[in-house]
C-alpha cells in the first residue's frame, strides 16, 4: 500500500511538470525555433541522458518496445500541438486519455463495465465539449488541436502495451522505455520537421542560439527525468489509474497559462477543466481490478 501511494504521489509530481512544458516550448519560440523543431531539438537533448540511464537494462519484449515508442508518439505531438493551439485546448484534449484508457481496459483488459467508467468517460467528454461550447462541428477546432487529441489517444494506447507487457515492471527495464520513447519522439519530430517544411535555416539557427542553454536545459534537467519518472510509474499502475493522475497537469497547465499568457480563459475554459478533474477523482476512487492480457481478448 506505501510502495503505491509513493508510485501514486511521484506520477502526480510529473504531471505537474509535464503541466508546466508550454514554458520552454513558448521560449523557444520566441528564441526563433518554430513548430516540430522545438520538439526536435529539446528530445535529442535528453536522449544521451536517458542514454546513459538505460545503459546496461535488461532488454525489452516486442510489446513494451511498441509501447514505448508509441508514448514518444504521443509526447511528440502534444508538445508540437502546444505551438498550433491554445495550452488550454491541448492539455484537456490530451486529458481525454483517462476516457481512451478506461475504454480499452474495458474492452480489451478484462474490466468490468460499470457506472464509475460511464462516469469518469462521460465527465471527460462534457468538460471538453465545455471547452469548445460545444462546438461540434468541427469549425472550431485547428490542427494543433486535432494533434493535442491523438496526442492522448497515443499514450493510452501505449501505456496499455506497455503495463501489459510481460516482466517489464521490475528491475531498471523503465530506463529502456525512457530512453526508446526519447528515439520514437526524435523521429515523429524529425518527419514533422520534414512534412511541415518547418526546418530552419542557417540564418535562423544562428539567431537562436542563445536558446541553445535552453535546449540543453529543457532536455537534460526536465524532459529526461520526468520521462523516467513518467514510465517508472506507467509500468506500475493500470492505464486508466495512470492515465487520470496525470489529470493533475490540468492544474498546473490551465492555472499557468491563464496567469502567464494572454489567452482567453472563462468560465467554458473553467467549467470545463473542473468538469475532467471530476472525471479524473471517478477513476481515481475506482476499487483496483485485475487487468487481463489484451492478447488473451483477441
Amino acid at each position: 500500500m506505501r510502495e503505491r501511494g509513493g508510485t501514486v504521489g511521484l506520477a502526480v509530481c510529473a504531471a505537474v511538470l509535464w503541466g508546466l512544458w508550454w514554458i520552454p516550448v513558448r521560449a523557444l519560440e520566441a528564441a526563433g525555433l518554430t513548430g516540430a523543431w522545438v520538439s526536435l531539438a529539446i528530445t535529442l537533448a535528453a536522449l544521451p541522458v536517458l542514454g546513459l540511464v538505460a545503459r546496461g537494462a535488461p532488454l525489452l519484449p516486442a510489446r513494451a518496445v511498441i509501447g514505448a515508442l508509441t508514448i514518444g508518439l504521443a509526447v511528440t505531438l502534444y508538445s508540437i500541438s502546444l505551438s498550433f493551439t491554445e495550452v488550454v485546448r491541448a492539455v484537456l484534449l490530451f486529458y481525454l486519455a483517462p476516457a481512451w484508457s478506461t475504454a480499452i481496459e474495458c474492452l480489451f483488459m478484462g474490466r468490468r463495465w460499470r457506472w464509475r467508467s460511464a462516469a469518469a468517460i462521460g465527465l471527460s467528454l462534457l468538460g471538453v465539449a465545455t471547452i469548445f461550447r460545444f462546438e461540434v462541428s468541427g469549425g472550431g477546432w485547428s490542427g494543433g488541436d486535432m494533434l493535442a487529441l491523438t496526442s492522448g489517444f497515443a499514450w493510452s494506447v501505449g501505456a496499455a502495451l506497455i503495463f501489459a507487457a510481460p516482466g517489464v515492471d521490475t528491475g531498471r527495464r523503465f530506463a529502456g522505455l525512457a530512453f526508446i520513447a526519447a528515439l520514437g519522439g526524435v523521429a515523429v519530430a524529425s518527419v514533422a520537421v520534414v512534412v511541415t517544411g518547418t526546418a530552419p535555416g542557417v540564418a535562423t539557427l544562428s539567431g537562436a542560439a542563445p536558446a541553445a542553454s535552453i535546449v540543453l536545459a529543457t532536455g537534460t534537467l526536465y524532459v529526461a527525468p520526468v520521462l523516467l519518472i513518467t514510465l517508472w510509474a506507467a509500468l506500475r499502475l493500470a492505464p486508466a489509474v495512470m492515465s487520470f493522475l496525470l489529470t493533475a497537469e490540468i492544474l498546473s497547465g490551465v492555472a499557468s497559462s491563464a496567469i502567464f499568457l494572454a489567452e482567453p480563459f472563462g468560465v467554458a475554459e473553467a467549467a470545463g477543466a473542473m468538469l475532467v478533474v471530476a472525471g479524473a477523482v471517478v477513476e481515481a476512487t475506482t476499487p483496483a481490478v485485475t487487468l487481463r492480457d489484451p492478447a488473451q481478448s483477441a
